[in-house]
């Protein structure tokens, strides 16, 4: 299954620390072909690029003044920074950031899966895995982790918006062992041809390096095509 990776923050906290360590830039007038037009339109331009960099690597809500005011700053004298002024700040502040997001994603996946456990239909297993069975199938059902299955699905968050699916690129076919744990255990409470919602914890999921961030809680809509017993194959 695809698993949705985006610029890491310590890759932006490389590059920034790379912009701060080389040489003073000199900061020279432009070319008398280049127009006010173009410079503004370069500009706006790497605007929107920080922006998109500080939103891919889940900094959240930043201070632009203060964002202006460390790019004027460098350019006045690049002399006040040294080589680890931007690292030291970044990873502290993703630290503690991480931290804080991890620790509110958590909370707000046991208080879902506290309200999805008295929902119709909805069973919990003894790992705390969740599931609700949409419609049943043939009566094939996976019995193994080394059975391999073919599977259209859907990865949502808690809030209902979709992170993942297979619709554009067609069923995806895996050996159950390969996948996150409340998969291997979701799918086998499925039958070839049924379709199951599987609510999963952080912990049966990917942890600390959720698609949604750390400790996130997911939801899967999974309609199982087939099943290939790894008994039959030997």
């Amino acid at each position: 299954m695809k698993y949705i990776k985006s610029i890491s923050a310590a890759a932006l906290a490389v590059l920034m620390f790379t912009a701060c360590s080389v040489s003073a830039p000199k900061v020279d007038p432009q070319p008398s072909s280049i127009t006010k037009a173009d410079v503004d339109s370069a500009s706006y331009a790497f605007g929107v690029f920080m922006a998109q960099m500080i939103g891919t690597n889940n900094l959240g809500d930043l201070n632009l003044n203060q964002i202006v005011k460390g790019y004027k700053d460098y350019l006045k004298n690049s002399d006040n920074f040294d080589n680890s002024f931007v690292n030291d700040r970044m990873n502290s502040f993703m630290g503690k950031r991480m931290e804080a997001v991890g620790q509110e994603n958590l909370r707000k996946g046991q208080e879902f899966l506290a309200k999805k456990a008295k929902e119709e239909g909805v069973i919990t297993t003894e790992s705390g895995l969740m599931y609700k069975i949409i419609s049943n199938g043939n009566g094939n059902f996976p019995t193994s982790p080394r059975d391999t299955v073919t599977a259209n699905y859907k990865l949502s968050s808690i809030d209902g918006e979709l992170i993942e699916s297979s619709e554009g690129s067609g069923p995806v076919t895996f050996p159950l062992e390969n996948v996150i744990p409340g998969w291997v255990e979701g799918i086998q409470k499925i039958d070839e041809g049924g379709k199951i919602m599987l609510y999963v914890p952080s912990d049966l999921a990917y942890g600390e390096n959720g698609p949604t961030g750390p400790n996130a809680t997911l939801v899967f809509e999974v309609d199982l095509i087939e099943v290939m017993h790894a008994s039959d194959a030997q």
